[in-house]
């Protein structure tokens, strides 16, 4: 990888890993975040502020060639952003990490501090992988148009001068199981969430809100989502 700073000091202590398949060779570098792929024998490489099951420790060779992912403990990381020591971690939508924003998860945390320089650099970090904690505090994102609702932990306030719709993916199983995510009316209008057919509580798929106020909590479980609460005149139904 071109132009990439080396880290300060290389990993020590006890590592946890394991040996998965790459779902592709190009692109999979030693230091990125992955997921398991089409299943636990399979590496995926993740996209932004994603659960991630550990750090690849080599590039990838073969797709029929295991490489190692350290899962817990220290190793060499690349990190899209300037990093300082001890700073929470997430992922990018390059699969390196960088620092994390309240209601993102924390999959590593920096042992050293480096400077980012095009494409990426290296520094040492710890792996907590699926050990990890979510950023404390929500992110609040404003929705002033029709759109998609981003995959992301936080709060979402749809403040349209008219009634939108906005729409939310199904989630991917099981790397964004547990997503929570709180939309609510931030301007009374008939504003519309809506998803897949059966997407929410296997049976529904659109949330209606009339009054500011009004707001569904969701969290993401098998690949769909299920309430976890509705405030105020917010309705459930099947359109």
């Amino acid at each position: 990888m071109a132009n990439i700073y080396v880290e300060a000091k290389g990993p020590k202590g006890v590592q946890a890993k394991e040996s998965l398949l790459p779902a592709a060779v190009a692109g999979y570098q030693r230091g990125l975040a992955v997921t398991y792929g089409s299943d636990q024998y399979h590496a995926a490489l993740v996209a932004a502020a994603t659960v991630a099951v550990g750090i690849l420790e080599e590039d990838a060779i073969s797709t029929r060639n295991p490489s190692a992912v350290v899962e817990f403990g220290q190793t060499v990381a690349q990190v899209g952003a300037n990093v300082t020591a001890l700073q929470p971690l997430t992922t990018n939508a390059a699969s390196q990490l960088v620092p994390a924003q309240p209601g993102q998860p924390v999959i590593a945390v920096a042992l050293e501090p480096q400077v980012y320089v095009a494409p990426g650099s290296f520094a040492n970090v710890f792996v907590l992988g699926l050990f990890g904690f979510t950023m404390p505090g929500d992110t609040v994102a404003y929705l002033g148009a029709a759109g998609a609702v981003p995959l992301i932990t936080g709060t979402y306030s749809i403040n349209a001068a008219a009634a939108v719709q906005v729409t939310l993916a199904a989630p991917t199983t099981p790397a964004q199981d547990g997503t929570t995510i709180f939309v609510t009316a931030g301007t009374a209008h008939a504003h519309t969430v809506k998803t897949a057919a059966n997407g929410i509580n296997g049976a529904k798929d659109t949330v209606t809100f009339a009054a500011v106020g009004d707001g569904v909590e969701l969290e993401s479980v098998a690949g769909g989502w299920i309430v976890r609460s509705l405030v105020g005149g917010a309705a459930l139904s099947e359109v």
